[in-house]
């Protein structure tokens, strides 16, 4: 009997990996991307080593690059938080609070900067951004893969996000993690949760800052 039940569960556990590994994974790491977003060569991909497994995940939201870009460029533990489930970064005993307000003092970021993931844990809890394009790009990765690129050589891991327009009101908020713990099942579970929650987040917010702007200004003509 005890035999029994453990070859069945070896067997369950052998059928579940599989459906992950054909089914789950691959919806999972290009979560509202088209292919050619998942088979795009963009210019951060230069940083990091060639042959990482990746994700690429992206979401269409009704606002101008512009508009999406002040959301994006105040993510941090000590700024907007990451629009996600902050309840759950808090399970990590992080500080999050997320903002459904664009801070203008939080709106001025440069290459080098940090964005903080949890400052109660040091320097694993810090990102530096390695290529900050206002309005097109926003690129992080750990402060020793940073100092690799600073000396010439190809990161290890980074996780960057990418604004592309469709017209003068739409844009594609694409999100590209490589490397690292990428690929393990564990992260990639927690990471796919946290992060499709973050590009709806910001979706939401966006949006709804537009729409208060258009409501105002009907509200204000005679």
């Amino acid at each position: 009997m005890r035999k029994r039940t453990v070859l069945a569960v070896a067997s369950a556990c052998a059928v579940g990996a599989a459906a992950y590994a054909r089914w789950a994974r691959p919806w999972m790491a290009t979560w509202g991307a088209t292919d050619a977003e998942v088979d795009a060569h963009r210019p951060a991909d230069d940083l990091v080593m060639p042959g990482l497994t990746t994700t690429t995940r992206a979401i269409t939201i009704d606002a101008p690059a512009r508009d999406v870009w002040q959301w994006l460029v105040q993510i941090g533990e000590d700024q907007a938080g990451f629009y996600s489930y902050s309840w759950l970064e808090r399970l990590a005993r992080t500080d999050m609070r997320n903002a459904d307000e664009v801070h203008e003092a939080w709106q001025h970021r440069d290459r080098g900067d940090t964005v903080w993931l949890g400052r109660r844990w040091g320097e694993l809890g810090r990102q530096v951004a390695a290529v900050c394009d206002r309005e097109a790009a926003l690129v992080m990765m750990s402060p020793p893969e940073f100092a690799k690129v600073e000396r010439g050589e190809r990161a290890s891991g980074s996780w960057g996000f990418f604004l592309e327009p469709i017209d003068d009101s739409h844009t594609r908020l694409v999100a590209r993690s490589s490397g690292g713990a990428v690929g393990t099942v564990f992260f990639d579970l927690v990471h796919f949760v946290m992060e499709q929650k973050m590009l709806r987040g910001i979706k939401d917010r966006a949006e709804r800052a537009g729409a208060r702007r258009v409501s105002r200004r009907a509200a204000s003509d005679p």
